[in-house]
């Protein structure tokens, strides 16, 4: 059988990420233009900002995508592309230029799920994915999911009721003036802190209303923060250790309320909050505690990028299901309308 290859385009949020992907899962190439070093003067993405960047760079990352895989538009076999949940300008672009490039380059196109491409992200370059049912947490900067992922469906059993675990990293860091983004720099921090000299709250744990439910809530944890700053000189390491304690315990709590209920054959941890070394941890703890097989996407593969974008589109390639040229874009992860496959 001769080998497929799929251009996966990413521009859901302030990343224009453009993808080679191979049928089994090899990434021949990933160019990605980052705009972090724009958004940290304003402390988080500012939305208009990044469309108009996604518009610069979107063409020339398919360009340099495609050089460095070695490949040219004939040996592309599908054109994969984010079409919900992000930004709706920044998802626009990336989405109009897959439409262009389908039909200017005569390649069927597939629209891709942001939350089900960071699962794909965890089974790039393995060799072997894993065997349903399996249990997905997608933790990241705009989502905190836990998913159950069958053979027909993916069921969202909890998610957050308010802010993303990122995004809450994200919120403290700019409230204590620690930079952008958030999250590497307090995970890096914490590392020399002290997490028991702080004593913040464990979140939703003495709610008895949540206490039995699959939900996730990180907006309490800013409060309580912001007392110990608004006191004056503290132990920042220690202040950053305990709250990314509290953060990661709650997960925990979480997955093995779901591990309690119903027995899964693997556990995949994705997303740009995956790359943090305490839920790497975690992951690998609760892997070892329950037997199950662990998938954590390679570090470079964590944060938004065309390859997983690629990698989620492999089985609707495979399936026949492509995309019709009428498909929408949605803020959330419920789009207003379905891409209609046929």
């Amino acid at each position: 059988m001769s080998e497929n290859y799929i251009l996966g385009i990413e521009s859901s949020c302030d990343d224009t990420s453009v993808a080679v992907v191979s049928s089994d899962y090899h990434v021949l190439s990933v160019k990605t233009v980052s705009q972090t070093s724009v958004h940290r003067l304003f402390g988080g993405v500012i939305p208009e900002i990044a469309s108009r960047n996604h518009l610069a760079w979107v063409i020339p990352a398919v360009d340099a995508a495609l050089k460095e895989a070695g490949k040219t538009k004939d040996d592309i076999s599908a054109i994969a592309v984010t079409n919900y949940p992000g930004l709706i300008g920044s998802l626009l672009i990336g989405v109009s230029a897959a439409k262009g490039l389908s039909v200017g380059w005569k390649k069927p196109l597939i629209a891709v799920n942001h939350l089900n491409a960071h699962i794909a992200s965890a089974f790039l370059e393995r060799e072997k994915r894993p065997e349903f049912p399996y249990l997905a947490l997608v933790v990241s900067g705009g989502h905190t999911s836990l998913i159950e992922i069958s053979e027909d469906e993916r069921t969202v059993l909890g998610e957050t009721m308010d802010d993303a675990a990122g995004e809450a990293y994200d919120k403290i860091a700019k409230m204590a003036d620690l930079g952008y983004p958030g999250g590497p720099i307090i995970d890096k921090m914490a590392k020399n802190g002290d997490a028991s000299k702080y004593k913040l709250p464990y979140l939703l744990k003495n709610n008895n209303k949540y206490a039995d439910e699959i939900v996730f809530s990180f907006s309490g944890i800013k409060s309580a923060v912001k007392r110990f700053l608004d006191e004056g000189e503290v132990d920042m390491p220690s202040l950053m250790a305990s709250f990314q304690n509290r953060i990661v315990e709650l997960i925990e709590r979480k997955v093995k309320l779901a591990l309690s209920r119903k027995k899964y054959t693997a556990f995949v941890v994705a997303g740009g909050v995956s790359a943090n070394s305490a839920v790497r941890g975690m992951a690998e703890n609760i892997a070892a505690k329950y037997s199950l097989e662990l998938y954590l996407p390679e570090l470079k593969y964590c944060q938004d990028n065309g390859a997983m974008v690629a990698a989620a589109a492999m089985d609707d390639f495979f399936e026949g299901r492509f995309s019709s040229l009428d498909f929408d874009v949605a803020p959330t992860v419920r789009p207003k309308t379905n891409p209609s496959k046929n």
